[in-house]
């Protein structure tokens, strides 16, 4: 019986565990996190919802904390067959609507030190623990998968963002062709600015560069799509309920990493590359499933241009980050210092001092 673990449980992986605990593709599912009183208690809720839609996965917990010195023992005790994990020191529903302009001002990746510090902690313990199922990453996963991979090992891929975009993309695909998104074949290389500009109400002046292609029978209308997607708004409500989303946009692809069959999804990080990718998954791994007319190198470089809508200008070879002016101008009006880099061994540091201006 397949074991899923979920390193701590946040408000996504809250409602992962909700998702996977209805889906019936994970049989068993561990929650290993700090406070295990109350993770027992959303255990039960998941499991009497599970129960009630019928499904019964068995769903245990076991105190777990990343930063302890026996962490990795922990791990190999568990003896996951595949892991999920999503901490962040500072969550973006946190800052959503923040009094301060500052904090208003700074770009996304302006952050990232938040989200990288927890994963780099997290990834020595993993290293420590000598397993070697796939890790699954819901932190950032465009970016700090990268890092990751340039500063050793790293989670196998990412869920949500890229994925994201698909539905409002089938929704036009099948208006414009008046057809069943069945019959439509899509793929996109995006990144995590192109997915959290697609479903806002606000005027969008410009998205991020993407690639894409749909196609209903063999034509090819991908361009008739494409512009309907810079003129059709689709809003949704930017709360701690939208994580349901991302949670639904994971489970294909953990239950592909079970699977020997190879499954067709999209989803960030790949094997370490920055943004988002058309990927097939399955037990074996990863591969970059990207349409022949689309050379990776092409991707990659779509990708990397897109990172400057987030606030980064490059991530260089040893993983350090280099903000944009704008999100370097924010991050000095915010904290009162120059930061204009960002090295990976820098990103506890810089977290604190970010926690610290909030």
């Amino acid at each position: 019986m397949s074991k899923l673990l979920l390193i701590s449980l946040g408000k996504l992986n809250g409602a992962m565990l909700e998702a996977a605990a209805r889906d019936g593709r994970f049989p068993h599912i561990i929650v290993a996190t700090r406070n295990v009183a109350a993770a027992r208690m959303r255990a039960n809720a998941a499991r009497i919802g599970a129960a009630l839609e019928g499904e019964y996965p068995r769903i245990d917990v076991v105190g777990f904390d990343f930063n302890a010195p026996e962490a990795a023992d922990a791990l190999r005790k568990i003896q996951p067959d595949l892991m999920l994990a999503a901490p962040t020191l500072l969550p973006w529903w946190k800052l959503s609507g923040h009094s301060n302009p500052k904090v208003r001002a700074l770009p996304f990746a302006g952050w990232l030190a938040c989200h990288l510090a927890p994963m780099l902690a997290l990834r020595a313990a993993w290293d420590k623990s000598e397993l070697h199922c796939p890790w699954v990453s819901a932190t950032y996963p465009d970016v700090v998968n990268a890092i990751l991979h340039m500063t050793g090992s790293g989670p196998s891929i990412g869920i949500g963002n890229v994925s994201e975009c698909l539905p409002k993309i089938r929704f036009l695909a099948s208006q414009h062709a008046n057809a069943p998104v069945s019959e439509l074949a899509i793929k996109l290389v995006g990144s995590h600015a192109l997915s959290n500009l697609f479903y806002r109400d606000e005027a969008v002046k410009e998205l991020p560069p993407f690639l894409l292609q749909v196609l209903w029978h063999g034509h090819d209308i991908s361009l008739a799509v494409k512009d309907k997607l810079r003129s059709v708004k689709m809003p949704v409500v930017h709360d701690q309920e939208i994580n349901r989303i991302t949670a639904s946009a994971g489970l294909d692809v953990l239950a592909a990493l079970l699977n020997d069959e190879p499954h067709a999804l999209h989803a960030p990080a790949p094997n370490g590359l920055v943004g988002g990718y058309p990927v097939k998954i399955s037990r074996k791994g990863v591969a970059i499933d990207l349409p022949p007319e689309w050379p990776l190198e092409h991707a990659l470089g779509i990708n990397a241009s897109a990172l400057t809508f987030d606030g980064i200008s490059a991530i260089e070879k040893d993983g350090g980050v280099i903000f944009t002016e704008k999100c370097a101008a924010a991050l000095k009006a915010l904290l009162g210092e120059d930061w204009p880099r960002l090295k990976p061994d820098d990103a506890p540091a810089m977290a604190a001092k970010l926690i610290a201006a909030i």
